[in-house]
Formats: structure tokens, sequence, C-alpha cells
């Protein structure tokens, strides 16, 4: 596959939020996606440079595995990423995303563009940036700071779209990289469970309900009925 054009992906992500019922400018609750669309997801630890995996079975049914030990705002961006590859992607071949180790093809450019966009809507970066701030291209750190809690991203992936948007040039880009992300949002008074990891164990999706229908027409038992609503009641939010 190609990688899909800057102009493409923000076709794909706009295409994607109206058809999930969500407006251009607001967030994008990653979570509230993946039930409406019902992408079995589980959160489950992984190694540190592994971000997730996804695949889609014959019959249409979607899966998703996310690195609970990466940080939160990492994780909606994984989200987002797999997301391309299971509506997208034209040759979806399941992997676990590993960047650092393996590299980044096209297909994997693609869905980051598109995770991108969807994460980060222009209009809505364009809406909450100062007039001041767009034509001076120099976005202040506060302002920074509140597009990344207001957006539920990380620090990197949100300077990388201001850059791309052409709102930060390299330098700036490079400076801000360097400053401490949570001890920067302390400064600034904001919560730091964004840059935290969590969701451990977290199970979305009718997994539960999947289980009682082989339940109740006798195609498992109730001993393994029971172990598998254990394995996710531990994850339910």
């Amino acid at each position: 596959m190609k990688k899909i054009s800057f102009d493409a992906a923000e076709i794909l992500a706009n295409k994607f939020r109206v058809e999930a019922g969500v407006s251009l400018i607001e967030p994008i609750g990653v979570k509230s996606i993946l039930r409406k669309k019902n992408v079995l997801t589980i959160y489950k630890p992984l190694s540190e440079n592994s971000f997730g995996l996804s695949l889609k079975s014959k019959a249409g049914d979607c899966f998703m595995l996310i690195n609970s030990n990466s940080t939160r705002g990492r994780q909606h961006f994984t989200v987002a990423h797999e997301l391309f590859h299971l509506y997208y992607d034209e040759n979806p071949i399941p992997h676990i995303c590993r960047p650092e180790i393996d590299g980044v093809n096209n297909t994997e450019k693609s869905a980051d563009l598109f995770a991108s966009a969807l994460l980060m809507p222009k209009e809505g970066l364009f809406q909450m940036i100062s007039a001041e701030e767009i034509f001076a291209k120099n976005v202040k750190l506060a302002t920074i700071i509140k597009l990344e809690q207001y957006f539920s991203v990380s620090r990197s992936s949100l300077l990388f779209r201001l850059k791309a948007l052409g709102l930060l040039n390299e330098g700036d880009l490079q400076s801000l990289l360097k400053i401490p992300v949570k001890e920067s949002a302390k400064q600034y008074g904001y919560d730091t469970t964004l840059y935290n990891k969590g969701n451990e164990n977290l199970v979305l999706g009718d997994f539960g309900e999947k289980a009682r229908l082989l339940y109740d027409s006798e195609k498992i038992s109730e001993g393994h009925y029971l172990e598998l609503l254990n394995l996710i009641s531990n994850g339910k939010d």
C-alpha cells in the first residue's frame, strides 16, 4: 500500500468522524468509538516498544490489543492508528506495532497520519489557538498543554501535528520536546493522569455477551463460562 497523502488522511479522518456522529472540532472519545464500532478491545501490559495490534476476521469481527504500559495519551493514538488498519488498510496484516524496532513503512505512516488527523482535527485546533499565535506560527506552551489536555493526546503527538499544520518550525518543535511533560502540566495546574499508564486488563466490547450466548446454547460448560467472566471481571471501567 502506498502512503496516503496528508490531505487524504484529513478526508478519511473527517469521514470517520461524520460516520461515527462526531463533529469536526470536538475531542473524540476512543473508548466510546470502540464500543460503538463493537471492536473487542483488551488492554494488557506489553513490552516497552510495543504499542498494540488489531485484526479483523473474515466475518468482519474486529479485535484490538492495546499496551496498558503506554501512557493514556499514547494509548489513544494507538487506538486511532489501529482504526485505520481495521477500516482503511487495503491489506491489513496482524502485527505488533513496534516502530522503534521495526521501522515505519508506508502503511504505518498512513495510519499515523490518519490517527493524528482523527484525534486532533485541524478545525478544532485552530479554533482554540489565538490569531496572534497562528500568524506568528509560535504556539505558546500554555496553549499546547491546554490542547493536549482537551484532545487527550500525548505532548509529542500534538507537537508533530502542529508542525505538520505549519504552526511550529523545527527549532521550536525541538525546544518544546525537551520540556518535561508532567512537570510543566503541573505548573499550569493540570491533572497528570493523561501522562500516566493505565487501563490494565480493561476489556471493551461484547465479550461477556458472546460468552453468555455460548453458555445458553450449551456450547461451553458453566465452569468455562465462569472462567471467561473472571477473565474480564477485573477489567471493567
